[in-house]
């Protein structure tokens, strides 16, 4: 789950050590890594029993094999459509391969950066992209059973989620998901909201905004939802500036308990009421994703319009309720979604927006499905969500589900199939098949409330 908005390892790790990996009825893969040299990292992949291949999911951009070096002779990386794949060049089978993994020179777009530089002598590391797959997801892979060992640079910590340890060993993630943990010098602060790894590049005026911002919208988010979320989130906050004065953009990553933060551009230095209106919105969005996270996708086919839209479309619940924006404000921000989703959809449908390369359409007219939806229900997206939660249970939820439960809600099948005509179907006048939906939505108001 991702927003964007851009604006002008065991230190040396012998022979000895994965001699015996494995006992019992331990993971499969043992998956150590180890910061190299800031944000590069040493990588050894260490299997129970022998195999042919290591599957990994794609990364866009073919960042393996820009910034990945295979140090153990006669294997080498291949790329497949959705999946990369380590072979040993003779076919045979292996236990074991050792390999270096960099950072990428700029942020991959729409993406979760594998290992990225966060703040002076540290990295932040995403484990999905490390974590190896049963089989390539189109032919129904799962993740490997598999554990991880981090070992930061000397004198450095490992940071995730409640852990702050010199080494973590057979690490799992709490929340059965790839997660962000943190490699270097920096330590935590813990509140009663959250456990925040803060880079101290960062500008005072963000750091207070964030201590302020956090404990109202939580408590907000909390009330909206019904819950407070189990696991007490991370936040990773990241101020690689630069020199340019006229940038100002945010980049927002989410994960179940965990969202990470990217702030760049000189222009963030200084306090001024659009960076702090960029910074309040963005990470109230973020922080939607941690209650969202309680109803994960059922499938791969579950378009990220559903989270995206929602989260946007909650964050200005939250930024009313917060007193941050008035109605004119909210109405203004209703209007830039429709107008940006319109422009988005000229290229083709909202489902396959992703796959052309039209990310902010995910976000803008998930936006806009949203707000119908709320005016035809006479509730807010929050509401919605707390019964879609429910819905979704432990299975995990699909876009017919979401079709479903508004049918439900609205008590009108047509006003749901049109909402998935919109979604699915490239439309030859955006603008007009967003009024219509709108006119639907004021339309079944009326008549509930008659």
């Amino acid at each position: 789950m991702r927003w964007i908005l851009l604006i002008g390892v065991l230190a040396a790790v012998s022979l000895a050590a994965f001699a015996t990996p494995f006992g019992g009825s331990g993971p499969d893969l043992q998956i150590s890594i180890r910061q190299a040299d800031e944000a590069d990292l040493a990588v050894i992949y260490e299997w129970r029993k022998p195999r042919r291949e290591i599957v990994l999911d794609g990364v866009a951009g073919g960042y393996r094999e820009r910034r990945w070096e295979i140090e153990t002779p006669g294997f080498e990386l291949r790329r497949f459509v959705g999946s990369d794949r380590i072979v040993r060049t003779d076919g045979k089978k292996f236990s074991r391969v050792e390999l270096t993994a960099r950072p990428d020179l700029v942020r991959i777009e729409k993406e979760y950066q594998p290992v990225a530089r966060y703040g002076a002598g540290g990295a932040l590391v995403f484990t999905g992209h490390f974590w190896p797959m049963t089989a390539p997801k189109e032919e129904g892979g799962g993740r490997v059973n598999a554990s991880f060992d981090f070992t930061p640079a000397e004198g450095g910590h490992v940071v995730a989620f409640g852990a702050n340890e010199a080494a973590l060993a057979d690490w799992r993630s709490p929340m059965a998901h790839p997660a962000f943990v943190y490699l270097g010098p920096l330590d935590p602060v813990e509140t009663d909201h959250v456990m925040a790894l803060i880079d101290p590049d960062a500008p005072g005026w963000i750091v207070d905004e964030f201590n302020a911002l956090v404990p109202e919208s939580f408590d907000k988010l909390a009330a909206l939802f019904g819950f407070t979320p189990e696991t007490k989130p991370n936040l990773f906050l990241a101020a690689p500036l630069g020199r340019d004065e006229s940038r100002l953009s945010y980049a927002g990553d989410a994960l179940p308990a965990q969202f990470q933060i990217t702030l760049e551009g000189a222009a963030w230095k200084e306090k001024s009421d659009k960076a702090r209106g960029i910074f309040t919105n963005a990470t109230i969005h973020e922080a939607v994703h941690l209650w969202q996270a309680a109803a994960r996708p059922g499938t791969e086919e579950a378009p990220e319009w559903i989270h995206e839209g929602a989260a946007d479309a909650i964050a200005a619940e939250v930024m009313v309720a917060l007193g941050e924006w008035d109605s004119d404000a909210y109405a203004a921000n209703e209007r830039a979604a429709r107008t940006e989703c319109a422009r988005e959809l000229d290229t083709g449908s909202l489902n396959g927006a992703k796959a052309r390369g039209d990310f902010r359409a995910l976000y803008a007219c998930g936006h806009v499905i949203a707000l119908a939806v709320s005016r035809a229900d006479g509730k807010t997206t929050a509401d919605f969500w707390r019964d879609f939660i429910e819905r979704a249970g432990d299975d995990g939820y699909s876009e017919d589900m979401f079709y479903d439960l508004v049918a439900d809600r609205t008590g009108d099948r047509d006003f749901a199939d049109a909402l998935e005509d919109f979604a699915r179907t490239p439309l030859a006048e955006p603008s007009r098949a967003i009024d219509g939906l709108f006119a639907s939505a004021q339309s079944l108001a009326r008549e509930r409330g008659r």
